[in-house]
């Protein structure tokens, strides 16, 4: 299968398998709890979903892993009719605006039905009956109305804003009309909260009706946690050791 190149500036491109033509777009990335990306992962890891491509910027963090060939800071997932943009570290702070701008394009290029994007409210200013919120754009609610109220799906208060990239992924969704919603839980501020990612899948289930087990969020948090601070330790150390290069070359 041919791969096509999205280019949206110099050495700025997304690389995208041809014949990927989603209905549905999913995304979340390293903020509250680490909801957006513990959530993302998760879909992707029980709904075996192949990298169909990879989004390529001057500014990605300087690492991978490896596991069956490079994983890449910036991947994108299919399987059936979904299609998800997998952050695998924190997108870098000059990211943080260029990336979401690329997903938005590629979005409105595709003209998907629905888009879903994950994040985490800080737990302190959680309501009485702590359940999660979500933040839908315009055409989200004048086109699933249904769904929001099947499903008592409470709207954040307008008196809470959502930063970073989330909120300029619902700023150019919004503009463009584009039916998405953010779905998010309460997390815990100061570490990796699997149990709010694992409600942000459970309505992210009952939006779409593709079922996820979070069964293994449920049991993984302490594992989960391990693994997130020897990540970013890698990549600290990783960024500590390139400064050093460049300082005494």
């Amino acid at each position: 299968m041919g791969t096509r190149e999205i280019v949206y500036a110099k050495n700025t491109k997304i690389l995208l398998n041809e014949g990927v033509s989603p209905k549905i777009f999913v995304t979340g990335f390293h903020g509250v709890g680490h909801v957006g990306w513990i959530a993302t992962r998760h879909i992707v890891t029980k709904l075996e979903a192949k990298r169909v491509g990879m989004v390529l910027t001057p500014n990605m963090t300087p690492f991978v892993s490896i596991k069956n060939g490079v994983v890449t800071p910036y991947e994108l997932y299919a399987k059936d009719n979904l299609l998800a943009f997998l952050p695998n570290v924190p997108v870098s702070p000059k990211d943080s605006i260029i990336v979401p701008q690329m997903l938005a394009q590629m979005i409105f290029d595709m003209h998907v039905d629905m888009v879903i994007l994950f994040g985490g409210l800080d737990a302190s200013f959680a309501e009485p009956d702590s359940r999660p919120r979500i933040a839908p754009t315009s055409s989200f609610l004048s086109n699933y109305a249904e769904i929001i109220n099947k499903h008592g799906l409470p709207i954040i208060d307008e008196r809470l804003g959502i930063v970073g990239p989330l909120a300029t992924l619902l700023t150019y969704f919004e503009a463009g009309n584009i039916p998405a919603v953010a779905i998010l839980p309460y997390a815990s501020l100061d570490r990796p909260d699997p149990r709010a990612a694992a409600q942000a899948v459970e309505i992210f289930s009952s939006i779409t009706g593709i079922g996820i087990d979070v069964k293994e969020l449920l049991e993984e948090g302490e594992q989960l946690e391990k693994q997130l601070e020897e990540l970013e330790k890698k990549i600290k150390d990783t960024m500590k050791n390139r400064e050093s290069l460049v300082y005494h070359v």
